[in-house]
């Protein structure tokens, strides 16, 4: 893949994705008087966007919202639905962390050869650890780092 799209993949500005209520209810199947209860009870937030009075909700939260309801739907109460969202939430933001923090490149020959480069390898900086997924099954390998 070429440097333009490793960019544009690091700066993908999900965060500035707003949906309004109703986008969110048709896309997850919670109404919008269930989303308006969840939001007073402090389970999802929408944001003001500048000159409108209507709710806009981040696509995080819309994700977050289709993760409660699936959770709802399996059987959890909308209190342990939420506790578990929360927990999953820990999780993912630790993983884009990772990734926002670590991600340098990606090359994809096909399907079956893909590279990850993940920058510098901490106790060697002059190599670059790389994961690289060939028929796959991911390994690992330090490359000498591109000048």
């Amino acid at each position: 893949m070429i440097n333009d799209e490793t960019e544009l993949i690091k700066k993908f500005p999900v965060e500035h994705l707003v949906l309004g209520i109703g986008d969110v209810a048709a896309a997850t199947g919670v109404s919008q008087s269930q989303l308006r209860y969840w939001e007073r009870k402090g389970y999802i937030q929408s944001r003001v966007v500048a000159g409108r009075k209507n709710r806009k909700f981040s696509y995080k939260t819309l994700l977050k919202v289709q993760q409660i309801k699936t959770l709802q739907d399996e059987g959890l109460t909308l209190v342990a639905a939420v506790k578990q969202s929360q927990q999953r939430d820990a999780v993912f933001d630790t993983l884009r962390s990772f990734v926002d923090g670590r991600f340098a490149q990606i090359q994809m020959d096909d399907e079956d050869h893909i590279q990850i480069n993940m920058g510098p390898f901490d106790p060697d900086p002059t190599q670059d650890l790389v994961a690289e997924r060939i028929a796959g099954k991911w390994q690992f390998k330090l490359i000498p780092t591109a000048k």
